[in-house]
């Protein structure tokens, strides 16, 4: 026989489980609300005790906590006034990305103290370090994000950035240092994004300036490499590859002609010598010099003969002989003069045989040939105007000067040409290597200036993005409420504080009664033991208190003597 322990009356058992030791379980899968019941009744005490104990503790504790009042400004994120597509911004973070950056830099150390000395937020009393007063400071302030969709929330990765707003806080125990201090982060917060956005664009134009002055150095350093190719390669650039064609084609003609007026001019220079020696040795029948002097000196041997040297017939004829000999000879000026001419024209001809030719040495050589030769023609032409010399002799002397000097300029021609066809023929040969050069050097500066174009016109763009930050005409911050002063603290919540007070008092004795169940196990109930026993009771009889029963005693589980 067993006690029900919430009707507090015996069950009787059926003869079948005579014998049978009954093993308590303290909790099991058979638990339901008449064992919540039964459990609360039996641990009444548990469960009051710690309720008694938490809640004036409690209570005394929450109204003990100190006021926080919350000071809040709202600062509106105004949108370009420019339309973007005129005028871009050299910012391209995300509103939210910028706030946090912000806030990051607001929220150094080195800041906060200064805040924390102007406001006197942390009296010396209370004994606090350098860094416990920043990290009181970060847990009083705070930033809320506000979206065009009214919500307060972090923008997810990946999504367009729809921040209109944001608020700042601040909370203190005095509600003047928290709307002074809410204010004094708010300027901050504006100057820093004025700051920031100016430096930026700032940052950005130097940024181009110095590299449009780094490429315009490069640009000059390249010009005046193609020049120097340019120079360095003169006569081999190819623009000028028709015209040095043109030349050798006209050199090379010019050649052919003066390699046949050289022909022509040595055959009549030697037609001339063969007219010059028959003139003087009078073949073919014709008077001249020559047979005139051997005619008189057969006629002096005749007359010496008969007659002395003193005789007047022999002196005049010897007279004669020496005029004759001085008509025929050449004087001593012409000789002069024929002598230097060959040697000018000696040294003329060494000159052009030289490897390499010396052009100021054969210009010289030229120079002087040329004037030997004038030289001897106006003596031989002076001689045969004053009649010391035979007229016939001057002028085949003069047609020979004439030829020579002919001669002689062909040759120079010849020499010359011949060194205009072999530059001619460098110069076409070596213009498809300059050409390959130049066309590096050129396409380099073409290169150099298609970029410096494009970060001039880059740079023409930061300019104007930094005059759009200088005159506030790009995306800003503005306040858009100012922090006021509050008029009743943000926290505690006491009433919020005060029902959770009563969960946790409740909660706690819940624990408590629960803990003392399963420490100290019994038998729940009906339920309980038709769960051990596997059978139903055959009866139940109810419990029957004593009436001097003075003291509340716990019900005892009683069990049934083996037969």
């Amino acid at each position: 026989m067993v006690f029900d322990r919430l009707t507090a009356a015996p069950i009787l058992l059926g003869t079948r489980e005579r014998g049978l030791r009954l093993e308590l379980e303290p909790m099991n899968e058979e638990f339901s609300l008449e064992d919540a019941l039964i459990i609360l009744k039996r641990r009444i005490l548990y469960f009051i005790a710690p309720i008694v104990v938490l809640l004036p503790a409690g209570f005394v504790a929450i109204m003990m906590l100190p006021p926080i009042y919350k000071a809040q400004g709202k600062i509106l994120i105004e949108s370009q006034q420019i339309p973007e597509e005129w005028v871009q911004t050299t910012i391209n973070a995300y509103a939210e990305e910028r706030i946090q950056t912000i806030s990051q830099r607001v929220m150094t150390r080195n800041r906060l103290l200064e805040v924390a000395d102007k406001y006197d937020l942390f009296p010396k009393e209370l004994g606090l370090s350098e860094s416990q007063r920043v990290e009181r400071m970060r847990e009083a302030f705070s930033v809320g994000i506000i979206s065009a969709s009214g919500q307060k929330n972090r923008r997810k990765a990946g999504a367009n950035d729809n921040t209109i707003a944001f608020t700042v806080s601040y909370s203190d125990r005095s509600p003047e240092k928290a709307y002074q201090v809410a204010n004094e982060f708010i300027t901050l917060f504006l100057s820093e994004d004025v700051r920031t956005r100016t430096d930026r664009a700032s940052t950005a134009t130097e940024f181009f300036t110095q590299e449009t002055r780094r490429l315009a150095d490069l640009i000059d350093q390249t010009d005046e490499r193609i020049a120097k190719y340019k120079s360095e390669n003169a006569d081999a650039l190819p623009e000028n590859l028709s015209l040095h064609r043109d030349t050798l084609t006209r050199a090379q003609e010019e050649l052919l002609r003066a390699e046949a007026g050289v022909k022509l001019a040595e055959e009549e220079l030697s037609a001339i010598q063969n007219q010059i020696a028959t003139y003087l040795a009078g073949v073919g029948g014709a008077d001249g010099p020559a047979q005139d002097l051997q005619r008189l000196k057969t006629q002096l041997a005749a007359l010496r003969a008969d007659k002395t040297d003193s005789h007047p017939d022999v002196r005049a004829v010897r007279d004669q002989i020496r005029a004759l000999e001085r008509q025929l000879a050449p004087s001593a000026a012409v000789q002069k003069l024929r002598n230097e001419l060959a040697a000018a024209d000696t040294a003329l001809r060494e000159a052009r045989k030289a490897d390499p030719v010396d052009e100021a040495v054969l210009a010289e050589r030229r120079e002087a040939a040329a004037q030997a030769r004038e030289a001897l023609s106006s003596q031989i032409a002076k001689e045969a105007a004053a009649g010391s010399a035979d007229l016939v002799m001057t002028q085949l002397q003069g047609r020979m000067d004439t030829t020579s000097s002919r001669l002689a300029s062909y040759e120079d021609q010849i020499v010359s040409l011949r060194k205009t066809i072999a530059d001619m023929q460098d110069r076409i040969a070596r213009t498809p290597i300059v050409e390959r050069g130049l066309s590096s050097l050129t396409r380099d500066y073409q290169n150099l200036t298609n970029e410096y174009n494009a970060l001039r016109d880059k740079q023409s763009a930061a300019t104007l993005s930094a005059n759009l930050e200088g005159e506030q005409k790009s995306e800003k911050f503005t306040i858009l409420e100012a922090a006021q002063k509050p008029d009743e603290p943000a926290s505690p919540n006491r009433g919020q504080l005060m029902i959770l007070l009563i969960g946790a008092a409740v909660g706690a004795g819940l624990a408590c009664a629960a803990l003392a169940e399963i420490v100290f196990a019994s038998l729940r109930g009906r339920r309980h033991l038709e769960a051990i026993a596997k059978e139903p009771p055959i009866a139940i009889i109810p419990y029957i208190e004593a009436r001097k029963t003075g003291r509340f005693s716990l019900p005892r589980i009683m069990r049934p003597k083996p037969a």
